[in-house]
């Protein structure tokens, strides 16, 4: 049996949106609610740490300079 194809972080955002617009609407049944508010939890954990990783991979890619290490952290408007 083949293997699941992993979201992609845009996969799992449009998904997220799609949760939240469901929520905000207030016409679910109390089990869809509890269902996409843990599915919603899940895809945002998923999201949180791939958007970290992304950070962390930033990170090493701005410490190169002249073939020095050089310890420079990714700095983002409104801080981490």
């Amino acid at each position: 049996m083949p293997r699941k194809k992993e979201a992609s972080f845009e996969e799992n955002l449009a998904r997220l949106e799609q949760i939240v617009d469901i929520l905000e609407s207030g016409e679910a049944s109390l089990k869809d609610v509890i269902d996409n508010y843990t599915l919603g939890m899940e895809l945002s954990r998923k999201c949180l740490a791939e958007l970290q990783a992304v950070e962390d991979k930033m990170d090493l890619i701005l410490s190169e300079q002249d073939g020095e290490a050089v310890e420079m952290p990714l700095e983002l408007e409104g801080g981490r």
